[in-house]
C-alpha cells in the first residue's frame, strides 16, 4: 500500500446462537446487544459492514425486535450491508450427508429472501471446519465466495501481511472465492483500546508491497455477550469513521465484482484445530470422545431414513408433510454446537446432547409414521452403526430403539424412549481436558476421570473388598483384564412382536488364584407394545474350585435436569448412595414426565451416585451433573462344575406419567 492510499476494510460480524438456547432466554443481553449495533451503524453513512447470522438467530430476531429487520432492510437498500448465507442451523458441513448440505443451504436462502428479499453471494463457514469437497458443495448452491481463517494459509507459505484480497480454489472444476481473515476482531478487543486497533492495522499495512486495490478482511467472529464488548466496537467503529481519509470499508461482494483474484489455491483440512481437545484434525474428536460419533452415526442414520422416504414418490400430502418437518428436525441436530466442546458447552452440556437426540428421535418417529402401518411392530438389523468394524445389534419398536453392542460385552450404546424423544442413556465419560489445569484440580479436589465409557448393562467382575469409595472414585478393582470384551452372539430370535438376543463369554478372572473361568450366558428380551427389557443372566464356574466374587451390572442414566428427579428405592422416597437388601431403583422424571425404574429377582447391594464434570461454558468453567451412575451389585459363590448356575433376572421399564409415585 503506497503513501497516500487508503487501507481496504472488509469488516464482518458472525454470529450463531442455538435454538435451544435462545428458547430458554440465556442470552437476551446479547440479543440486545446485536440490536444495538444494528441500530448504531445506521448513524454512519459511509461506513459498510458484512453480517452473518446464522438461520436461528436471525429468525428469532425478527420476531423478537420489529426494528431489527426494519434497520437491516434500511442498511441494505442504502448498500451499508451485506449479509452472509450458510447452513441454516450453522452444521459443521463435513460432518453431515452431501444431500443436506445443499438443503442447509437453500433454506438458509430462502430464509433471507423470505425476511429481506435478498439473495447472498457469500456463504460463512463455521470455523475450523473447511474441507476442500465443501468448494464444490456451496458452487452447486451458487454461492461465489466464504472467508476462512488465515490460519488456513500459513502453512501454504504466505505471509500473513500478504494474505489481502480473495484467491479462488476449485473442485472438480467448479470455482468458488476464498478471502482469507487476516484479523479475528476478538483479539484485537482483548490487546488494544478501539483507537490502538485501528493505529496497529493501519501500521501493519503501511508501505507494503500490495497492490492499492487490496483489502485486508477482519471479522468479530462470536456472540457480543457483554455490553463493554458493544462499547469497544461501536468506538471502532467510529473511529474508522473519524479516519475516512486512511480507511475505506468494503462489501465482500462489491469488493469480489470489481477486483481480480491473487491467484489460485488449493487449502487442505485445518491441521491445528484446538478446540480444548488437543486434536489435528476436525473428525479426530469423533474418536476422542466416543458419545460425539454415537450421535453423529444417529445423525446419520436419520439422514439416511429421511432421504430414503424422499425419493419415494407418495400421493398422500399428509406423509410429504410429515416428512417436511422429519426434515427441518433433522437439519436442528445437525447444528455444530454439541458435536465438539463448543462456546456453550457442546458435547459436554447434557441439555444440548438431549435437544439434540430429541430432534433426531423426533424426526425418526414422523418418518417410521410415515411408512409403518399398524400401532406395533418391531424391526432387528445387524450393522456396524458406529464404524468400528464390529457390527451391533439395533432393535427399534414404536415405543423404543435400542443399540446393543456384542464387543462391548453386550453393553446398550443408545436406548430411545420413543413416546418422550428422549436417549436415556446419553451421558459422557469423564475426560481430563486442557482446561482443567492444576488450579481447578485443587479448587475442585481431585477430578475424578472414568477409565471407560459410560454406557448401560456394563457386566463387572470385582473384588470382594467394592465400596462406595472406589465406585465413586473410579477405582473398582475389576478381577478381569479388560473391562469391556467381545461376547459371542449364541442366538438371534426374532418373531413378529417379540426379539431374544443370547450372548455368551468365558471370563477369565486373573486376580483370583489359579485364574478360574467363569461361563457368562446373558439374555436381552424385548416386545413391541411396551418399553420393558428384560435381561436374564446365568453364570457357571468352568474351574475345579469353589471362587467368590461380586457381580455388578451397571446403568448410566441421564434424565436431566437432576433437581426434575425424585429417587425411589424399594418403593420409598431415598436417594441413599449406598442401600443393602435393594431389589428395586426407580427414577421419576417431572419435566419430561417419565418413570425409569429397574428391578431384579435377588436383593442387592446398591450404589449410585452422580457423574459429575467440570465443563467451559461461556468462557467460564462450571460443574455439571452428567447423570446418574446405577451399580446393583451381588455377591456370587460358585462351586466347580457341574453345579447349579447362579442366576439372576433384571427388568427395565419406562413408562410416561404425570402422576406422584
Amino acid at each position: 500500500m503506497m503513501a497516500g492510499e487508503k487501507l481496504n476494510l472488509i469488516l464482518g460480524f458472525h454470529s450463531h446462537i442455538p435454538l435451544r438456547v435462545l428458547k430458554d432466554n440465556t442470552y437476551h443481553e446479547t440479543i440486545r446487544n446485536y440490536l444495538g449495533i444494528i441500530e448504531f451503524l445506521k448513524s454512519f453513512k459511509s461506513i459498510k459492514t458484512n453480517f452473518h447470522f446464522s438461520g436461528s438467530l436471525i429468525t428469532y430476531l425478527d420476531k423478537y425486535s420489529e426494528s431489527f429487520s426494519q434497520n437491516i432492510r434500511s442498511l441494505l437498500d442504502l448498500n451499508q450491508l451485506e449479509l452472509l448465507g450458510g447452513g441454516i442451523y450453522e452444521p459443521v458441513f463435513p460432518f453431515i450427508p452431501k444431500e443436506d448440505r445443499q438443503v442447509q443451504l437453500l433454506l438458509m436462502n430462502r430464509i433471507l429472501a423470505h425476511l429481506f428479499g435478498y439473495t447472498p453471494s457469500g456463504a460463512w463457514i463455521p470455523k475450523f471446519v473447511w474441507e476442500p469437497t465443501l468448494a464444490l458443495d456451496l458452487a452447486k448452491s451458487r454461492m461465489q465466495y466464504t472467508c476462512l481463517s488465515k490460519e488456513y494459509f500459513t502453512p501454504l507459505g504466505i505471509n500473513e501481511k500478504e494474505l489481502t484480497g480473495y484467491y479462488i480454489t476449485e473442485e472438480e472444476g467448479r470455482k468458488l472465492a476464498i478471502f482469507p481473515i487476516s484479523y479475528c476482531l476478538n483479539s484485537l478487543t482483548e490487546r488494544f483500546t478501539p483507537e490502538e486497533a485501528i493505529n496497529d492495522l493501519l501500521k501493519s499495512y503501511n508501505h507494503q508491497d500490495t497492490e492499492s486495490d487490496s483489502a485486508i478482511v477482519l471479522f468479530y467472529n462470536n456472540p457480543i455477550l457483554e455490553m463493554s464488548k458493544l462499547n469497544w466496537l461501536k468506538s471502532f467503529i467510529q473511529n474508522i469513521d473519524k479516519k475516512s481519509d486512511l480507511i475505506e470499508t468494503k462489501l465482500l461482494n462489491n469488493y469480489f465484482t470489481k477486483t481480480k483474484p491473487k491467484g489460485r489455491i488449493y487449502l487442505g483440512a485445518f491441521q491445528d484445530v484446538d478446540l480444548h481437545n488437543g486434536s489435528k484434525l476436525l473428525k479426530h474428536f469423533l474418536l476422542r470422545h466416543p458419545e460425539a460419533n454415537l450421535l453423529h452415526k444417529k445423525m446419520l442414520r436419520v439422514s439416511k431414513k429421511i432421504n430414503s422416504a424422499k425419493e419415494g414418490k407418495s400421493r398422500f400430502k399428509v406423509i410429504k408433510e410429515m416428512i417436511n418437518q422429519a426434515q427441518d428436525l433433522l437439519l436442528q441436530g445437525q447444528s455444530n454446537d454439541v458435536y465438539w466442546d463448543s462456546l456453550f458447552g457442546g458435547i459436554y452440556l447434557p441439555e444440548e446432547r438431549q435437544n439434540t437426540y430429541a430432534n433426531l428421535i423426533k424426526a425418526e418417529n414422523l418418518i417410521d409414521s410415515a411408512s409403518r402401518q399398524g400401532t406395533k411392530w418391531i424391526q432387528l438389523s445387524e450393522i456396524d452403526y458406529d464404524c468400528d468394524g464390529n457390527d451391533e445389534i439395533i432393535i427399534e419398536t414404536e415405543t423404543q430403539n435400542i443399540y446393543i453392542s456384542p464387543a462391548l460385552g453386550g453393553t446398550i450404546l443408545e436406548h430411545d424412549y420413543r413416546p418422550r424423544n428422549i436417549n436415556i442413556t446419553s451421558t459422557i465419560s469423564r475426560k481430563e481436558e486442557p482446561y482443567h489445569n492444576t488450579e481447578v484440580k485443587t479448587t475442585n479436589g481431585n477430578l475424578i476421570y472414568d477409565k471407560y465409557l459410560k454406557l448401560s448393562l456394563i457386566d463387572h467382575f470385582l473384588s470382594t473388598d467394592i465400596s462406595l469409595k472406589k465406585c465413586k472414585s473410579n477405582e473398582l478393582d475389576h478381577l478381569t483384564k479388560k473391562i469391556f470384551s467381545p461376547y459371542i452372539v449364541e442366538k438371534i430370535k426374532a418373531k413378529e412382536e417379540t426379539c431374544k438376543i443370547s450372548f455368551l463369554s468365558d471370563i477369565k478372572l486373573i486376580k483370583i488364584t489359579g485364574n478360574p473361568e467363569v461361563q457368562l450366558q446373558k439374555q436381552i428380551s424385548t416386545r413391541s407394545g411396551d418399553s420393558s427389557v428384560l435381561i436374564d443372566y446365568a453364570l457357571i464356574n468352568k474351574s475345579t474350585e469353589s471362587i467368590s466374587f461380586i457381580f455388578g451390572v451397571e446403568f448410566n442414566i441421564n434424565l436431566s435436569p437432576i433437581n426434575e428427579c425424585n429417587c425411589y428405592i424399594d418403593g420409598e422416597p431415598n436417594n441413599s448412595q449406598e442401600s443393602k437388601n435393594i431389589k428395586q431403583f426407580l427414577i421419576q422424571n417431572k419435566l419430561h414426565k417419565i418413570n425409569f425404574s429397574i428391578s431384579w429377582t435377588k436383593e442387592s447391594t446398591l450404589f449410585q451416585y452422580p457423574l459429575e464434570t467440570i465443563i467451559l461454558k461461556d468462557q467460564k468453567l462450571e460443574k455439571i451433573i452428567q447423570g446418574i451412575t446405577l451399580l446393583p451389585t451381588w455377591l456370587v459363590k460358585l462351586e466347580p462344575e457341574p453345579s447349579i448356575p447362579w442366576e439372576l433376572s433384571i427388568k427395565q421399564e419406562i413408562n410416561s406419567s404425570q402422576e406422584e409415585i
